[in-house]
């Protein structure tokens, strides 16, 4: 398929408006591909995938053009494909109902469902590989479910373009089943048979199966011995499990005394905290995302404006995204400060300063002095919580900061209003050894797409608030 030139993109809040004829309407995620978007296009909606922009963008056009090559229902058709004057690549493919992450969340998946679904799945790996492709982004998030209830695989050969993989494309092929035999091993309780099959291949164990038609046979005859769903091999297969259940009838609720409001109740687990919060926090927020990187700055060009209040200071930082771009298979963003302050930016907190952040595996890392911290750690379950200690500013000194998820919230900032908030609270304790030590405590609340959006931080009983003004 050759490829078209569309006009770039002015950057924007969160997401472009506009890629050639189609309108992006919903910004899914961003992870170490790119963006996923909702959009419409001259002939309905469809699904469009934002690659970054590469200085050479002809590698990952070359994958996306073998890519349309691939006819198969079990991997998504490419209906379009454009690149802009910045080097930044757009495939389009057909909208779905959901994707496979957003279906496990909601309950685990029966041996009927995932039967039928890995014969699916192992039938499009092996089509991809026999075209010389591999997929190299194996994840629930890459499955996607459509309105009948058939799967199919999306962002197929992306990966490998973008960073210039030198794997050889039989250990490519080779990582891409073992990744997809573990996805299947996690989405539900199966029957031992099909875990005997699933395991060794998972597990790596030297002579397991590593190619992907052969361990489908295999898979339909364990599927066949337990009398289990064997869709035949090439077809378009809808497996009713994979849509998501009826909601249940709501159950009756009963009324809060008044001393226990929903404002009420957030305020109360902040002290709890130790925490003194700048403002409410209201449970109840819209469903989080399932990915680190939606909670983080990653749009090369944004701009973030926060004014930073304490004792004696009321200023202004902005906090520009410099670069992003995927680096040792980490998607990565380098962000500068810009501020008016005496003796530069380099003592402002939560990165404020000027860092680099980099999504590594389920953790949003960032660069401090000394080291460097987890700012987000999935699961973001209530109550979870993760410690990280580093070195600190002065010689023999130690930083110890223990974060824990309160849960979501909406959040209403200068900025906007956000409904899908991580709301995280923080203990800091710093230590000189063999001298006195100093201790702090605070609210953090991270938005999708922009990152930190709000910190309230109490430290040696002076307080310390930030909020987001404006994106730019």
């Amino acid at each position: 398929m050759a490829q078209r030139k569309t006009p770039p993109a002015a950057p924007g809040r969160a997401a472009l408006e506009r890629v050639g004829p189609y309108s992006l309407d919903t910004l899914l995620r961003r992870d170490r591909l790119g963006e996923v978007y909702t959009g419409d296009g001259p002939d309905g909606p469809v699904r469009v995938r934002i690659c970054p922009g590469l200085d050479d963008p002809s590698a990952l056009s070359a994958a996306v053009d073998a890519l349309a090559t691939v006819r198969h229902p079990a991997i998504a058709p490419v209906l379009d494909h454009l690149v802009d004057d910045e080097g930044r690549v757009a495939v389009v493919g057909p909208a779905n109902r959901l994707s496979l992450a957003d279906r496990r969340r909601r309950t685990r998946l029966d041996a009927e469902t995932v039967g039928p679904l890995g014969c699916v799945l192992l039938d499009g790996l092996a089509a991809l590989h026999a075209a010389g492709l591999s997929h190299a982004a194996i994840s629930p998030n890459t499955v996607a479910i459509g309105a009948d209830g058939s799967p199919w695989w999306e962002d197929a050969a992306l990966l490998p373009a973008l960073t210039a993989s030198r794997m050889q494309p039989s250990m490519r092929a080779a990582v891409d089943v073992a990744e997809c035999a573990a996805m299947l091993r996690e989405l539900g309780r199966l029957p031992a048979e099909l875990e005997a099959v699933l395991d060794p291949v998972a597990s790596g164990v030297p002579g397991a199966i590593e190619r992907a038609a052969p361990l489908a046979d295999m898979w339909r005859g364990a599927l066949a011995e337990l009398q289990l769903p064997v869709p035949p091999p090439g077809v378009r297969a809808r497996i009713p499990g994979l849509l998501p259940p009826a909601p249940a009838p709501p159950k009756p609720r009963r009324a809060m005394p008044r001393w226990l409001s929903r404002a009420g109740a957030g305020v109360l687990i902040a002290l709890a905290l130790g925490v003194v919060p700048a403002a409410a926090l209201w449970p109840g927020g819209e469903p989080l995302a399932d990915r680190v990187d939606a909670y983080a700055p990653l749009h090369k060009g944004l701009a973030l404006t926060y004014r930073l209040t304490a004792a004696g200071l009321d200023t202004t930082v902005v906090l520009r995204v410099a670069d992003a771009r995927v680096i040792a298979g980490d998607l990565t963003a380098s962000l500068i400060s810009q501020s008016s302050l005496q003796g530069g930016d380099a003592g402002l907190p939560l990165g404020l300063g000027g860092t680099t952040i980099r999504v590594h595996g389920d953790s949003l890392v960032r660069t401090v002095s000394g080291g460097s911290v987890r700012d987000l750690v999935l699961p973001f379950d209530p109550g979870a919580s993760w410690r990280d200690q580093r070195a600190g500013v002065q010689v023999l000194q130690t930083v110890s900061e223990v974060r824990t998820v309160l849960g979501p919230v909406p959040l209403a900032v200068p900025a906007g209003r956000y409904d899908r908030c991580l709301a995280v609270s923080l203990r800091s304790t710093t230590q000189l050894i063999g001298g006195a030590g100093s201790a702090g405590v605070g609210t953090l609340w991270y938005c999708p797409g922009v990152g930190l959006a709000r910190a309230h931080l109490v430290a040696n009983g002076e307080p310390l608030d930030v909020v987001l003004v404006s994106v730019h």
